[in-house]
């Protein structure tokens, strides 16, 4: 099978530069293979797990941020914040993170409700206003 060369790129530098022969990755407009000779395209990409095959008997994953990728005649570009190997990830950090965000998205939840609240209490209030001026 052919390759074509991936690169991935942090703000610390590249990250990945080699030869591959397939990815799998999660763009902005779905989920994505990349084969060799791929069509030049440009897109958006989701946080996510991506999957490089180097060959028919290795495969690697990489967890990437968002961020863009490039497919051109010369190689596929990934340009992200943050890429790490499974074995990179703290995964007792990345718990705590998962709870502090999921405690976060019911913190934002509540706060909605009550900025939902004080909208029905303030067209209450105007409507008890408007209606005793008819007394």
């Amino acid at each position: 099978m052919n390759s074509f060369k991936l690169e991935i790129v942090t703000p610390l530098g590249i990250k990945f530069s080699k030869d591959v022969e397939y990815i799998l990755l999660k763009t902005t407009e779905g989920n994505m293979g990349v084969l060799p000779n791929h069509a030049p395209f440009v897109a958006g990409l989701y946080s996510d797990e991506i999957k490089i095959r180097l060959s028919k008997s290795e495969e690697l994953s990489y967890y990437i941020s968002g961020g863009f990728l490039e497919i051109n005649k010369e190689r596929v570009l990934i340009i992200v914040d943050e890429a790490m190997l499974p074995d990179e990830i703290d995964l007792i950090q990345a718990k705590k993170e998962l709870e502090f965000a999921q405690k976060k998205l019911e913190k934002l939840n509540e706060d909605k409700q009550i900025v939902m609240a004080q909208k029905s209490l303030q067209d209450a209030l105007v409507k008890v206003r408007v209606a005793e001026k008819l007394l």
